[in-house]
């Protein structure tokens, strides 16, 4: 696909990959480094000791190249605790063992056929999966997540199910691999909550969205009439594995409130309530709808 693609996507090979040089069979990851074990994945990115504290976008970009080559997440929810069996069926098992998510945005939205569909942080593919099923051979599913590992893991899942309407990029979420006004549905699962500075993503959100689009977001958020759940950070008290697990969340008017200044028209939320993470934690989830202009007459939803 070139740069001059109608569909509105900028083609990966134009993105991220230089000209290789003949022989060579590495693919790097987006730091350079190309790790074949979990041991290495967790070495990959590795900031200098004489260099400080290592970002938390890279701590994070770390844990999730780390996983996949684990072949199984230990983080946020099974799948099988958010999703019908329908969403699930023919789904590999090997990707149902590497998704990680706090709710189900396919479940909450009704896709059309033909439409173009982006998955923000897309890790393991399930969502991708899922989605290009639903707008079928007409539409345009594609994934953007910075973990090269999470990305090829998802390329073999779109191949072996045969599915050809998906395209998988690595890339950063507030600098996406994709035009803007190109889009029809952004969804995210789970993956908002990783990044401190939000607003910067949802400006990203709002920025790939044809008019009259809208975003589908599984995410971190307790109510405004009491504290965060006890494994819920917060504020200045959140760390970077705080995020890396996804546990960081805000009341929903702070959302709300993030939402509508990055130039979304107006949104919803849904609370899906109390959800439990795989290690454990428990989590206060829901789904925000983002609408990129004016909420419609007849809801997506």
């Amino acid at each position: 696909m070139g740069a001059d693609d109608t569909r509105g996507f900028v083609s990966l090979d134009e993105l991220i990959r230089p000209q290789a040089a003949a022989g060579m069979v590495a693919e790097p990851d987006a730091c350079g480094c190309a790790p074949a074990t979990a041991d290495q994945a967790a070495g990959c990115c590795a900031a200098p000791a004489d260099q400080g504290p290592v970002p938390i976008e890279t701590h994070v970009k770390k844990r999730y190249d780390a996983l996949a080559v684990q072949g199984t997440s230990t983080l946020c929810c099974s799948p099988t605790s958010v999703y019908t069996p329908e969403e699930l069926a023919e789904i590999p098992d090997w990707v149902l063992e590497l998704s990680s998510g706090c709710g189900s945005p396919m479940n909450a939205i009704g896709l059309r056929a033909g439409q173009t569909v982006v998955d923000f942080g897309c890790g393991a593919g399930l969502d991708l999966l899922i989605a290009a099923r639903r707008v079928g051979e007409t539409g345009r599913v594609i994934g953007v997540d910075a973990s090269m590992q999470m990305v090829r893991t998802a390329r073999r899942a779109a191949r072996e199910m045969g599915l050809k309407n998906i395209d998988v990029r690595v890339g950063d979420i507030r600098r996406p691999p994709v035009r803007e006004g190109s889009v029809d549905v952004v969804m995210s699962n789970c993956v908002l909550g990783m990044f401190p500075d939000k607003k910067e993503v949802l400006h990203a959100v709002a920025a790939v969205l044809r008019p009259g689009g809208v975003a589908v977001i599984s995410d971190v958020v307790y109510s405004d009439d009491g504290p965060p759940p006890a494994d819920v950070a917060a504020g200045e008290s959140a760390g970077a594995e705080d995020f890396a697990r996804c546990v960081v969340g805000m009341t929903e008017s702070q959302y709300r409130d993030l939402v509508l200044g990055a130039g979304f028209g107006s949104v919803d939320m849904r609370s899906d309530g109390l959800v439990s993470y795989r290690d454990g934690a428990q989590v206060t989830s829901a789904m925000i709808f983002a609408y990129r202009d004016d909420s419609p007459a007849r809801p997506c939803c």
